[in-house]
């Protein structure tokens, strides 16, 4: 779906005033928004229903794209966790607010979502200086492959070359997705 963004309108305000709404029996009200990566939202809603009071929270995972130069400047793709996304960046702070579910789905998706988290907690935290020596060689674009390597910036996750000449980036998801461990700690 593209649609026409205004400029200054942040993607938290833009899902509140696209998803939400308000009836005289129901209404749907965004109570949080976690914008991942600048292509991922975890948006938490909630669905009141007026006549029986009954109150759920429940996610929905927007897949984000921007066209700035373009009259219709965002696109986006929505989908409520009962379809089972396969995105599973959600931020614990959008997971807590969830309320039970018995969707099978919905169900999955969080199960995921908590077991990356998890994982993420369980790798060791980085600081510049440290020598990082990874299970398996990384390969990089230039064809090297490296075990270990320096941090430089633990934040941008640069990397000093082996020969001391220039810097290697890594993705977060390589860290996520290969065993490593902190082999000499900065001083």
């Amino acid at each position: 779906m593209y649609t026409r963004k205004a400029k200054g309108e942040t993607i938290r305000d833009f899902f509140a005033r696209e998803l939400g709404f308000e009836t005289e029996k129901r209404s749907v009200k965004l109570l949080d928004c976690a914008v991942v990566n600048l292509r991922e939202a975890y948006l938490a809603f909630e669905d009141i229903d007026h006549t029986s009071g009954n109150r759920q929270v429940f996610a929905v995972v927007c897949l984000l794209h921007y066209q700035p130069n373009s009259y219709w400047n965002f696109g986006y793709k929505d989908m409520e966790e009962s379809v089972g996304p396969c995105y599973y960046n959600c931020p614990e702070r959008i997971l807590k607010l969830l309320t039970p579910t018995s969707s099978e789905y919905a169900l999955e998706w969080r199960k995921r979502c908590w077991e990356r988290i998890e994982r993420r907690k369980l790798l060791p935290r980085l600081r510049k200086g440290d020598l990082v020596e990874f299970s398996e060689p990384i390969e990089f674009s230039d064809g090297s492959k490296v075990r270990r390597l320096r941090v430089l910036n633990s934040r941008k996750l640069l990397f000093e070359k082996p020969d001391g000449y220039g810097f290697f980036k890594l993705r977060k998801s390589t860290l996520e997705n290969n065993s490593y461990r902190v082999v000499e700690e900065a001083a």
